[in-house]
């Protein structure tokens, strides 16, 4: 699958529906949430930072679909009992899911740490320090807190790469090193061991990647919304961000299975277009390009390009030969 190296910044005129998660998006979440998301850690003893990631994942640093209709920031589902208003949107199933309508942040904010706390599930992580990200977030993917397969790396990805342990007083933990705190200053400032903590400007692995993957930023491509399959995300969160069932996604992209789908691809929102609109009239073919691929980076069905190019799907592609795209 190729990757997204052609980077599309429009903010400008944006077509109705689209959620974008920029660097800005998310600086101005973390702002305007990080006081409700200490509230939290004092009251139920969930780490802000975990708090905050989990929102910039689940809803799209505030932007999607879901969150702007119903100001539900964890994809909640109404059930367990929710006697609560409903909103309906796509999410992993067939026909549309029940989700919670709040009447603020505030509200699903609280009732998120009410989930975690009052389910068994997560007993464990309250055993952990509020300063342990990384074991909580380790300790959320293991619990099934969510299906993506990387869901505890996109988590310390996001903590690390916007200091969001420093919210509650924490340091950028050193992996597979014992959180460990030496002393208090004025009985709440804590001060950590040097073996538990790294420099904040040594990039972390997790870091890397999602700052990688938020330098593809991009919602258009030759006209035709799309986005990227961020880090912890899957096309059923895709589905729920934007409301769009999730066979429609694939069939949108032209894959048959979610597997054929990799972190960092261009996910498109609508049918791709049977030219290309822009300016450039041919591809010049660069080693490992698939036909798939330029169609994903252009915007242009696969079918339609192969017979532009005389060519059939699977057709190897040489170096340097030019592909038609209108």
């Amino acid at each position: 699958m190729v990757r997204l190296f052609i980077v599309i910044l429009l903010f400008y005129g944006l077509p109705a529906g689209v959620c974008a998660q920029s660097f800005s998006d998310i600086q101005l979440y973390i702002a305007k949430y990080k006081s409700i998301a200490l509230e939290q850690e004092k009251e139920f003893g969930i780490p802000a930072s975990i708090t905050l990631a989990q929102g910039i994942l689940e809803s799209g640093a505030g932007m999607s679909m879901l969150t702007r209709n119903t100001n539900n920031y964890f994809g909640i589902k109404a059930y367990g009992g929710w006697t609560g208003k409903i909103y309906y949107a796509w999410d992993d199933e067939r026909e549309k899911s029940p989700f919670r309508i709040y009447d603020s942040a505030e509200d699903s904010f609280r009732d998120h740490a009410l989930f975690l706390k009052n389910n068994s599930r997560y007993k464990t992580l309250f055993t952990k320090s509020v300063y342990d990200y990384r074991g909580w977030a380790h300790g959320l993917q293991r619990a099934e807190y969510a299906t993506a397969g990387n869901y505890a790396k996109a988590l310390i990805g996001y903590i690390d790469a916007y200091k969001l342990y420093a919210v509650n007083g924490g340091v950028k933990l050193n992996p597979g090193k014992i959180v460990t705190i030496v002393k208090y200053v004025n009985q709440e400032q804590p001060v950590f061991g040097a073996d538990c903590q790294i420099d904040e400007s040594e990039e972390t692995e997790e870091e890397k990647t999602v700052v990688s993957a938020l330098k593809h930023f991009v919602v258009e491509i030759n006209e035709v919304r799309c986005t990227i399959l961020y880090p912890g995300e899957t096309l059923s969160s895709i589905s729920q961000k934007y409301d769009i069932p999730k066979y429609k996604i694939l069939e949108y992209n032209e894959v048959a299975d979610e597997k054929d789908l990799k972190e960092s691809d261009i996910i498109f929102l609508e049918k791709k277009r049977t030219k290309y609109q822009g300016a450039q009239d041919y591809y010049r073919v660069k080693v490992g390009d698939t036909l798939y691929g330029v169609s994903q980076q252009f915007g242009i069905r696969l079918a339609n390009l192969a017979k532009m190019n005389d060519k059939g799907f699977f057709s190897t592609l040489k170096e340097g030969e030019e592909l038609i795209l209108k």
